[in-house]
């Protein structure tokens, strides 16, 4: 491709990404990788291949669109190929009329109805998943157009992080995903990223430069690991079905493991929404696993007092009405208690990982990879929406396999680990 007889020049890791044919892209990059510049390379390609079409750049902010990618889009394109020109909507008209619209994505709603051929998402990771789910993606349907996400991350509890995860199972190899870093882009030298390494922490300089998936406000299960996530774990049926539970109206949650000597094997989930009951809960965990299946339930405390599921009876009477066995003290856990015992469960001080989950519990691996703490406190951050596989998995693991039983000594009350 080439501009006044000029080539365009990209970098190596840049040109990985766009010679690649995949309908939908995603490049996680570090800082001054060249983003912006590989994003309107891949935007007057497209305008130049689809004559008449629409194709728009969307960034977080005004500014950000305004001062970095029109600029360098202005630049990029000739002027003896330009129709018109609009500096205040940010608009673009080539003469074989397409366009090229940069747009803003704190107002998503504004940019519905619009048909396009093509979108670039920069900085992708700091947008709500609505710009994309409900309004990006429809855009793109008539014309079967391609999308381009580039982006640094912004921690793993992102809807950024889950696309990203997504693309390496994509059932219809539609997608491809890249991950470069600052020196991969060839813009920023080795001395200048060493400087930057010694004024910041370690998680912020892997995540900025390194492109890495960090949770900068505090991951609640420090000791989780991709090694914990076995298809080994699997269910053996002569064991007896240990069952964390939840109580949650919207999702209800379950965990369900078994433990064979040592180690504790999660091998299924059970997350019911639409307003599920207790009884509706119990009836699930019936016809998964058997009406002869011996089920041991680690529920929610509170569940002995609470009645989820309406008037009537408690959520842990339901359970034994169903044939469970329910084991769970009268008083409530204290957090920090199923913090720990979550994390000496995934690894403890000696460097044992004596719990291993198969990769179809996705909720559970979830939680544990991106619940943070709320920022400024000790406690695990509920607006994220992660937690309730965590809080049923921490059931189970207190009552049945907690590694990290507290001894008290005398009347104080003083917990010893």
């Amino acid at each position: 491709m080439a501009v006044k007889d000029q080539p365009i020049e990209l970098r190596w890791a840049q040109g990985e990404v766009f010679k690649s044919n995949k309908r939908f892209r995603v490049l996680v990059a570090g800082r001054r990788f060249g983003k912006s510049y590989l994003a309107c390379v891949e935007l007057l390609r497209g305008a130049l291949q689809r004559p008449g079409e629409t194709f728009f750049y969307c960034a977080p902010t005004y500014r950000m669109a305004k001062d970095i990618a029109w600029r360098v889009l202005k630049r990029l394109v000739p002027q003896v190929w330009i129709k018109s020109k609009n500096e205040t909507d940010l608009r673009i008209e080539l003469l074989n009329g397409s366009t090229i619209e940069l747009k803003v994505t704190e107002n998503a709603m504004a940019l519905r109805g619009r048909s396009i051929s093509g979108v670039v998402l920069d900085e992708a990771a700091f947008m709500d998943p609505e710009v994309w789910f409900e309004v990006i993606r429809p855009a793109l349907a008539d014309k079967e157009g391609w999308a381009l996400f580039i982006s640094t991350p912004d921690g793993t509890a992102s809807w950024f992080y889950d696309l990203w995860c997504f693309v390496e199972e994509d059932p219809k190899d539609l997608w491809r995903r890249w991950s470069f870093t600052t020196i991969d882009g060839g813009n920023v030298s080795q001395n200048e990223v060493e400087a930057a390494r010694s004024q910041l922490d370690q998680r912020t300089f892997r995540q900025e430069f390194e492109a890495s998936f960090e949770n900068l406000t505090g991951l609640v299960a420090v000791s989780f690991d991709e090694v914990n996530i076995s298809s080994k774990a699997a269910d053996i049926s002569v064991l007896p079905l240990l069952l964390g539970v939840d109580f949650n109206v919207d999702p209800m949650s379950g965990i369900a493991a078994v433990k064979d000597g040592d180690t504790l094997y999660v091998f299924d989930e059970i997350i019911l929404t639409g307003g599920a009951t207790t009884w509706d809960f119990a009836d699930e965990i019936t016809r998964r696993y058997g009406v002869d299946r011996r089920v041991i339930a680690c529920p929610d405390p509170t569940g002995g007092a609470r009645k989820t599921s309406g008037v009537g009876v408690t959520d842990h009477t339901i359970l034994r009405r169903s044939g469970f066995t329910v084991q769970s003290p009268r008083s409530p856990w204290k957090i920090r208690d199923k913090i720990t015992a979550v994390n000496t469960a995934l690894l403890d001080a000696t460097g044992t990982r004596r719990t291993f989950i198969h990769p179809r519990c996705k909720e559970l691996i979830k939680s544990l990879r991106t619940l943070t703490y709320t920022p400024g406190s000790g406690l695990p951050n509920k607006n994220l929406g992660v937690d309730h596989a965590f809080d049923a998995f921490g059931y189970l693991v207190l009552q049945q396999f907690n590694l990290a039983k507290p001894g008290s000594i005398g009347p104080t009350g003083y917990r010893l680990y």
